[in-house]
């Protein structure tokens, strides 16, 4: 019995569909990956499609070897071009493992270059915050000219007034060392409270307070995503890398007006 013969090029057409896929498949998972190299997000799975492809393309490619008519094999020309192909998804499976080893490596070298910031002190807009951190607090605001009286409001999160301080009133940046204690003269605890400035002239107009900072030690470091990797200063409060406007050392702080509160107030229920 003569075994059934596969015409020249019977799976030609179907090699040619399985080679499309594959290359549909990597323009799609090189995009993915591009996408996840900025984002520093784990590409493997972007690659599981066209290994798929590229695993059937040899299977069909082995059978029809196998199986063809050596009387009539295929086209030298028509099977060149299939290995071609071949070859050509062969190199971009390789890109694209090349490229994931690319992101796990940029995903470590991202921590590694945030280290720095470890132990280091950093200001970042306040966004109508400040932080108590290990008993301390540090932040900075700018009047636009000399102030007769400065009051800075400082809210729990319960919603209470726990001190209220005299700022000092100098025109342009005034830097503040407070004590984190309450109008009582009590401890507060660390963390995160609102603020409020507000400033008057000496013939009572309000002046407008802008560009309030504050100063908080990072104790710890992670990569987020493309708006930046996250500080994070003590257990409270996470800021990003990016928004970082100064880093000082403890030798380097800048020189604040110690301020503590003013005459007792009884906090609002």
């Amino acid at each position: 019995m003569t075994a059934s013969a596969v015409a020249p090029l019977a799976n030609s057409s179907l090699l040619s569909s399985y080679i499309q896929q594959s290359q549909s498949a990597t323009t799609a998972a090189e995009q993915q990956m591009a996408q996840n190299v900025s984002n520093g997000a784990n590409a493997a799975a972007s690659t599981s499609g066209l290994t798929g492809n590229f695993n059937t393309f040899l299977q069909i490619l082995t059978k029809q070897l196998q199986n063809q008519d050596p009387t009539s094999p295929m086209d030298t020309s028509q099977f060149t071009q299939e290995l071609v192909e071949f070859s050509g998804v062969e190199q971009q499976l390789n890109t694209n493992s090349l490229l994931q080893q690319l992101v796990t490596a940029s995903g470590a070298s991202g921590v590694k270059s945030l280290l720095g910031y470890v132990g280091q002190y950093v200001e970042v807009p306040a966004n109508n915050q400040l932080l108590i951190q290990n008993g301390q607090s540090d932040f900075s605001y700018s009047l636009p000219s000399v102030a007769q009286n400065v009051s800075i409001g400082v809210v729990n999160s319960a919603n209470q007034q726990v001190a209220t301080l005299n700022g000092p009133t100098a025109s342009g940046v005034n830097n503040i060392s407070w004590n984190g204690q309450d109008s009582s003269g009590n401890q507060l605890p660390d963390g995160i409270y609102t603020l409020s400035i507000t400033a008057t002239d000496s013939g009572g107009n309000p002046l407008t307070v802008s560009n309030t900072q504050l100063i908080g030690k990072v104790t710890g470091v992670q990569t987020a995503d493309s708006n930046g990797n996250d500080l994070q200063l003590g257990p409270n409060l996470v800021v990003k890398d990016s928004n970082v406007d100064a880093v000082f050392s403890a030798s380097t702080m800048p020189t604040s007006t110690p301020t503590s509160s003013s005459s007792p107030t009884t906090p609002s229920s």
